[in-house]
């Protein structure tokens, strides 16, 4: 890129001083962009970059003391961040890509059953025991729960596995009819 490619504005007195600083290091700023990354065209997008928050900041009334060590520093910073964002929207590209995101119809139709059969044993259950269990699904520990329906955290436990174990045999008797 030679001096034509920047003119410079009229606008702004320190434009001329932020032009020949960007072309004083232009040269060494493209060949670090290049070995970072390793293409010519992310490279001058890096360079232009560079350059126009050069010229932001300058223009800012914070010119850098040594421009050339600035330049290299948010030339390193812009391929960081652009390498994190990367990486980002290729890990949610996957997720979304995965398949069992959307279930098939049958199993929703077979989890929609096991929600109504949980609900139904759900109901005969005593509502000191139904509560407890709802909480520890919430993700709740036994203490909280003991705090709130009024027991200990070891009864909460003890009432927990009673609860779990007679919600077991009502589903299986449920599932078995």
């Amino acid at each position: 890129m030679d001096a034509q490619t920047f003119p410079v504005s009229q606008a702004h007195p320190i434009d001329a001083d932020v032009t020949a600083a960007y072309l004083a290091n232009q040269p060494s700023l493209e060949r670090y962009a290049r070995s970072l990354t390793r293409d010519e065209d992310a490279a001058a997008d890096i360079c232009q970059d560079v350059f126009v928050r050069l010229l932001v900041v300058a223009r800012a009334g914070r010119m850098p003391d040594v421009p050339g060590a600035w330049m290299h520093r948010v030339a390193h910073n812009v391929f960081v961040s652009g390498a994190r964002r990367r990486n980002t929207s290729e890990r949610t590209l996957e997720r979304l890509s995965e398949s069992d995101l959307l279930p098939s119809t049958e199993d929703a139709v077979i989890g929609r059953e096991r929600d109504a059969l949980v609900r139904l044993a759900l109901a005969g259950v005593r509502p000191a025991e139904r509560e407890a269990m709802v909480l520890a699904a919430q993700g709740y520990h036994a203490a909280e729960i003991g705090d709130r329906l009024g027991r200990s955290a070891q009864a909460t436990r003890t009432l927990l596995c009673r609860a779990r174990g007679g919600l077991r045999l009502e589903l299986q008797a449920l599932e078995a009819s």
